[in-house]
């Protein structure tokens, strides 16, 4: 599988207002704007989608992988965020992006990474599953903030 840039339409975020723990929480029209992602886990059939983040900062901290450095000649700080990483599984609410709204060195450095990016995210998604089964992803720095939480039956827990 290829990386597959896309938006996720503005509608899937009014549907789903009541989401926790989102990035740009309440400004529908921000989010829809957001560049993911697509990389599809085959546990349960889910398709996640990782936002592209300006300001990541370093993606490895103390308590453990946050994302993946994409940095770009103007975003130096920029990168794939894992903890905001959302399932959408209905296609009508993915909206393809038919030209690169990216920096080409951003397109190629995630195209030729694209293999360990998806190892790291599945390893971040196994670990946030793990956590929540035993009831400590509200606890563990890693997950406290993902988004994941929002997915729960989608996850099957």
């Amino acid at each position: 599988m290829e990386p597959c840039f896309c938006f996720i339409r503005e509608s899937f975020f009014m549907k789903n207002h009541n989401f926790i723990k989102m990035l740009d929480c309440g400004d529908t029209d921000k989010q829809s704007r957001r560049t993911h992602l697509c990389i599809k886990i085959e546990k349960d059939g889910n398709h996640f989608y990782i936002p592209l983040r300006n300001n990541l900062g370093c993606d490895i901290r103390k308590f453990g992988r946050i994302g993946h450095s994409v940095p770009s000649e103007k975003r130096k700080n920029a990168g794939l965020d894992f903890r905001y990483a959302l399932i959408v599984n209905n296609d009508s609410e993915i909206e393809p992006q038919i030209q690169k709204k990216i920096p080409e060195s951003q397109y190629r450095r995630i195209e030729n990474e694209y293999s360990k990016i998806v190892e790291e995210f599945r390893v971040y998604v196994n670990g946030y599953i793990k956590a929540a089964k035993k009831k400590r992803h509200n606890k563990e720095p890693l997950y406290r903030e993902s988004s994941l939480i929002n997915f729960m039956s989608e996850m099957g827990i």
